[in-house]
C-alpha cells in the first residue's frame, strides 16, 4: 500500500498498472492510457501523508486499512479506504478497495 501511495504521489503511472491484480476492473483498459491517467493524478493533487491503521493476511489474500491524505487546490480530498490485495506471482496486487469514512479512521486511530 505504501509503494503505491508513492507511486501516486510521484505520477508513476507504469507501477501503478504493473501492481493491479489480475482480476481488477481497469486491466481492460489500455494499460498505457491506464498509466498516462494515472501519472496525471500527481500534477493536480498533493499528496501529504499515508497512515496505515490496519494491516492483516491470511494466505494469498490481505486487507489494508489506510488513511491518505491529498489536497487538491486546496481542499481537502483525503479519503479511507479498506484495500483487498492478492498474492499473484509472489508480488502483492491490489485487487479491490471499499471507501471508509474518515471521520471513523481518524477516531480509530486514537
Amino acid at each position: 500500500m505504501r509503494s503505491r501511495y508513492a507511486a501516486f504521489a510521484l505520477g508513476l503511472g507504469e507501477y501503478l498498472v504493473r501492481t493491479l491484480a489480475s482480476t481488477h476492473p481497469d486491466r481492460a483498459l489500455p494499460p498505457d492510457e491506464l498509466a498516462r491517467d494515472l501519472s496525471r493524478a500527481s500534477q493536480r493533487q498533493r499528496f501529504t501523508g499515508l497512515r496505515i491503521v490496519r494491516a492483516d493476511s491470511s494466505g494469498d489474500s490481505g486487507q489494508v486499512l489506510f488513511l491518505a491524505r491529498i489536497f487538491e487546490r486546496g481542499v481537502d480530498r483525503s479519503f479511507g479506504e479498506l484495500s483487498t490485495f492478492v498474492r499473484e506471482a509472489g508480488a502483492w496486487r491490489y485487487a479491490s478497495g471499499e471507501l471508509v469514512p474518515v471521520e471513523e479512521l481518524v477516531q480509530e486511530t486514537r
